[in-house]
């Protein structure tokens, strides 16, 4: 591919004035001068990052509003009428873009290929520096004073028509092919008749090295021919986890989804407690993730499962936890994943201790008979045996939630064993494994084995429980007895691990200080466009 330089022109009521060339991936416009390539007044309504634009590999463009209150109205080539923008989107060639009012004027993103043109352009275009407003072209804005009458007249159809038809003539669009454009947003007509100039910066050259993760403009949005090129928050998780069926999965399942965009609301408003999970090169999950593919586990499963032991704050192997279980009460949670004694007891773990989570008062006190209660309680949930030793009852001495405490049986536990767990997890949810699951391959079989694992927790109804590829999670804990609260524990918790397994990748996708995650985190991290507007979408609070 030809190498290429951007411009921002403007519409040619409005002198037509250039600036650039701009070589980085992001262009940003803002009140701001150290956050925005080009700066716009505050006072006009200008938020402080108030517009972005991403160029991908193959110069096509993805524009957003930076903040969720900025408006940004987009023009389609041709068209006469405009429509507000909330939400990343490409745009084709030709069509433009106004910022804080549609009367305001329009900014054209211009690629230059040939290399006489770019030297040219470059010689007859703006900016960045601050210096080139003082030039005798730079005065280009400045002189909308005196043309204010005529940009009235050219708002109107004639006055569209001609802008239209004198642009293509002027930047050669009418001998080249289509190719994806991206406008550049700025103030109303009344910021120009006042005088006010636009100011570009200098670039923001760190993002200069996000180029090479860009591939082309579909894969980052990760749309179908059939969405009409708008990406789709399941599209985007088809394409960050590698695997069609998601789209499929999200789509059909709407109590999977909402749970899903719920956690990954969660995620990206404190990234910072996820932050050890692609830092951590010997953590919980990176532990649990290469255990899982030492299983011979498939790399589809592996990519989702595996961030089962990517938990909230769980920096460290911290071996116990609280739980709200299916039955919405509080109990204790063992191990990188956190699970229950009924998920670890259905798991089939050969070693097993009870458990049960009291009061502190209690755990401390020498009342055997109250802590037997309680052990044998936790084994009744599930008709688990409750023969035990009383002599090896003991406390983790370590306050949880409230005050409380975990009480438990002496000895070793799988659910403590990041291989056990991963061994365990083949032999029962495994893509081999057909009996109550989907076949690998078909549809929803990864989102079947997540929400069984966590439905291993119900008190009932586990055992007749089962998933195909007819009907999606949610809807086949309907057709079974099973109480809505549990169902719901399970799409959840499912839900979180999904979330997890698009938004932590994301997370290091996006973290500037990140060069490069750890070996043991990721096959390989995702696109940066595709990251960009999933977090986009949950900014904007378009999940």
């Amino acid at each position: 591919m030809a190498k290429t330089v951007t411009f921002l022109q403007l519409s040619q009521e409005f002198g037509g004035t250039r600036f650039g060339p701009f070589s980085t991936v992001e262009i940003r416009l803002g009140s701001e001068p150290s956050r925005n390539d080009i700066t716009l007044p505050e006072a006009l309504g200008v938020a402080v990052e108030h517009v972005k634009i991403l160029k991908q590999q193959d110069n096509s463009f993805i524009i957003a509003p930076v903040d969720r209150t900025a408006a940004v109205f987009f023009w389609r080539q041709g068209s006469r009428k405009c429509k507000q923008i909330q939400t990343p989107m490409a745009v084709q060639g030709g069509d433009g873009f106004s910022l804080v009012t549609p009367e305001g004027p329009r900014f054209y993103l211009m690629i230059e290929k040939d290399p006489t043109a770019i030297a040219e352009a470059a010689k007859d275009s703006e900016g960045p520096g601050l210096g080139n407003l003082a030039s005798g072209k730079g005065k280009g804005i400045l002189k909308e004073i005196k043309r204010v009458g005529l940009g009235r007249v050219m708002t109107t159809r004639v006055g569209h028509l001609y802008q239209n038809v004198g642009r293509m003539i002027v930047t050669g669009q009418i001998f080249s092919p289509m190719y994806i454009v991206m406008g550049m947003t700025m103030a109303s007509g009344w910021l120009f008749a006042g005088g006010a100039s636009c100011t570009a910066l200098s670039f923001n050259q760190k993002k200069g090295n996000y180029q090479a993760q860009l591939t082309n403009c579909k894969d980052q949005l990760g749309v179908d021919p059939e969405s009409g090129g708008i990406p789709t928050v399941p599209g985007l998780t088809r394409k960050i986890l590698i695997n069609r069926d998601w789209q499929t999965t999200i789509e059909a399942d709407k109590e999977l989804y909402q749970a899903y965009a719920k956690n990954l609301r969660i995620i990206f408003a404190e990234p910072e407690r996820y932050k050890w999970v692609y830092t951590k090169k010997s953590g919980p999950y990176a532990k649990f993730k290469a255990a899982l593919e030492n299983t011979g586990m498939p790399p589809d499963l592996v990519r989702v499962m595996s961030f089962a032991a990517a938990l909230d704050g769980y920096g460290n192997d911290r071996d116990w936890g609280m739980v709200i279980d299916s039955d919405d009460e509080e109990v204790c949670g063992r191990g990188p994943l956190n699970l229950t004694y009924a998920q670890g007891y259905r798991l089939g773990l050969t070693n097993l201790q009870l458990d049960a989570m009291v009061e502190r008062h209690l755990a401390e006190s020498n009342d055997i008979e109250k802590l037997k209660d309680k052990l044998t309680a936790t084994a009744n949930r599930i008709d688990a045996p409750t023969e035990f030793d009383s002599d090896l009852i003991d406390s983790t001495g370590a306050n949880l939630q409230g005050g409380m405490q975990c009480i438990y049986i002496k000895g070793e536990d799988d659910r403590s064993d990041v291989k056990e767990v991963a061994a365990a997890m083949q032999r029962m949810l495994g893509a081999s494994i057909s009996r109550g699951l989907p076949r690998e391959e078909e549809a929803y079989w990864i989102a079947a084995r997540a929400t069984k694992l966590y439905a291993m927790d119900f008190r009932r109804s586990y055992d007749e429980l089962k998933f195909d590829a007819r009907q999606a999670p949610s809807v086949a804990m309907e057709l079974l007895p099973v109480k809505k609260n549990r169902s719901a524990y399970a799409i959840n918790a499912a839900a979180a691990v999904v979330a997890r397994s698009v938004a932590i990748p994301c997370l290091a996708t996006l973290d500037k200080e990140i060069a490069n995650a750890p070996p043991s985190f990721m096959f390989e991290l995702p696109n940066l466009g595709n990251c960009a507007i999933v977090k986009a979408f949950v900014e904007y609070d378009r999940l």
